[in-house]
């Protein structure tokens, strides 16, 4: 990509196409990794769930802090990730990575 010096006012077009190129890998990257968590994300209620009945009474309340700190730490993600929207998969498709990736891949069938 050549950019003329004169039109953009930018100093070196050599660096103007690195730093481009550098903010359009972060986006990609950054989309991929959102993606990826939202994918992870929609098995945890059954994670806690399983967190929080599986264990003897003895241990449960450890199990059960261990499961608050999974959703306080959660929250904080899905926060983060409040502008993405979840694509339009079945509920059972939405915990297979392999399912995410596909629709990401071709989201209109």
């Amino acid at each position: 990509m050549v950019v003329e010096v004169e039109s953009t006012g930018i100093g070196d077009p050599i660096e103007y196409s690195k730093s481009k190129c550098q903010e359009e890998l972060l986006v990609k990257l950054s989309v991929m990794i959102a993606d990826i968590l939202a994918a992870c994300l929609t098995n945890l209620p059954q994670v806690i769930a399983i967190k929080c009945h599986t264990s003897s009474i003895e241990k449960r309340e450890a199990s059960v802090q261990a499961a608050a700190q999974l959703l306080s730490e959660t929250m904080d993600i899905i926060n983060t990730l409040q502008d993405r929207e979840l694509p339009c998969l079945d509920t059972d498709e939405l915990a297979y990575i392999d399912k995410w990736r596909t629709y990401l891949k071709d989201p209109f069938p």
